[in-house]
């Protein structure tokens, strides 16, 4: 687990990914970044690198649950977007993000290529 020290660091990081998510919240037929980030939030360790494989139960929980959710290309297209949102100063790893899927049994998958046209997501 990290520091105390490193805590304070990522906490107002966290925050301001937060604050962008909740501010950038683009209502689809069944999914927003707001409701996404709050069933992901479990995963935040693991995108981050913090904690080694494989990801927690709530995190494949939640992902599971938002897996169920995301049934349209518009919802797909929302979580591509919501994705390309985060601040360059949270440091997701791309392939922790991939690994969700895999160790979690999730079909979703989510470009993590920040120059990805999300608008091409069938």
């Amino acid at each position: 687990m990290g520091s105390k020290s490193s805590n304070r660091q990522l906490a107002p990081k966290v925050l301001f990914f937060l604050f962008i998510m909740f501010m950038s919240s683009t209502p689809v037929k069944s999914i927003t970044c707001q409701e996404a980030l709050k069933v992901l939030f479990p995963c935040l360790s693991f995108v981050l690198g913090s904690v080694p494989p494989p990801p927690s139960a709530e995190c494949c929980s939640g992902a599971q649950a938002l897996a169920s959710q995301v049934t349209t290309t518009e919802d797909r297209r929302t979580l591509c977007q919501c994705y390309k949102n985060i601040p360059p100063g949270i440091d997701i790893k791309p392939d922790r993000v991939q690994e969700v899927s895999k160790y979690c049994n999730v079909n979703v998958t989510i470009p993590t290529d920040p120059k990805v046209d999300c608008n091409s997501i069938p």
